[in-house]
């Protein structure tokens, strides 16, 4: 008996579990560039930099911070705060959110979306992800690998104002999917945020350690560990 074989439902994380080159946010990054791209001519390259590091320095900070899990803002309300503070034109608050989604969405490389179809054939499958950008945008990279169907729930934090690893999101993706807890697994890639938080409210979880990182003695140890998830397929 394989290790899924004890679940009916599967929910994944997206990030760095099944997207990648999520987050791209380094000092390697042309902002400017992107901004440009989308039509962008109001504001310089520097500026541009500048607004974007802020938003993503200013998200980051209260993304690690608790009392945000229940009321984290929206994308737009940090731009719109830096905007306002520079005295900097508001017609480009839209744009920028475009540029800093661009920065922040990944994609789904073809093997990771077979994995994910091969998965469905015997579980009921979602997905609970922290995103920033609007999930219309994730929904357009799910779209086209043709994976937006295999899924019987999808959510993401932007929807809700609620990040992992709330009980609140989990349990949102428990009612949506419709099988008793005991009977789901959850799979990602960060102990806090994945491991802790389907843990606490009584999922069994698989973590995807994929740089060999040791476990954290103040986290609950995963049902099981794996380095990518495509050899969960290998171990059935």
């Amino acid at each position: 008996m394989g290790f899924l074989d004890k679940f009916d439902a599967i929910l994944l994380d997206m990030g760095d579990t099944f997207m990648f080159e999520c987050d791209r946010f380094s000092e390697l990054e042309d902002f400017g560039k992107t901004y440009r791209n989308h039509g962008g001519n109001l504001l310089s390259n520097l500026q541009v930099e500048s607004i974007i590091v802020q938003v993503f320095n200013q998200m980051g900070n209260d993304y690690n911070n608790p009392e945000y899990y229940e009321s984290f803002p929206s994308l737009k309300s940090y731009i719109v705060k830096i905007i306002n503070e520079n005295s900097l034109p508001i017609s480009e608050i839209d744009l920028l959110e475009q540029v800093f989604t661009k920065h922040e969405i990944g994609i789904i490389p073809n093997t990771y979306a077979a994995a994910i179809s091969q998965l469905r054939k015997t579980h009921k499958l979602g997905v609970v992800s922290n995103i920033w950008c609007k999930s219309e945008f994730c929904l357009q990279e799910f779209h086209r690998v043709g994976i937006r169907d295999l899924f019987e729930t999808i959510i993401f934090s932007s929807d809700y104002g609620i990040i992992k690893p709330s009980p609140l999101i989990f349990q949102k993706a428990i009612e949506n999917i419709g099988v008793n807890k005991s009977k789901i697994v959850f799979i990602g890639d960060n102990l806090l945020f994945d491991i802790a938080g389907s843990k606490a409210v009584g999922l069994s979880a698989i973590w995807i350690n994929s740089n060999n990182q040791p476990l954290s003695p103040t986290i609950p140890t995963p049902d099981l560990v794996i380095q990518d998830l495509r050899n969960l397929l290998e171990n059935e």
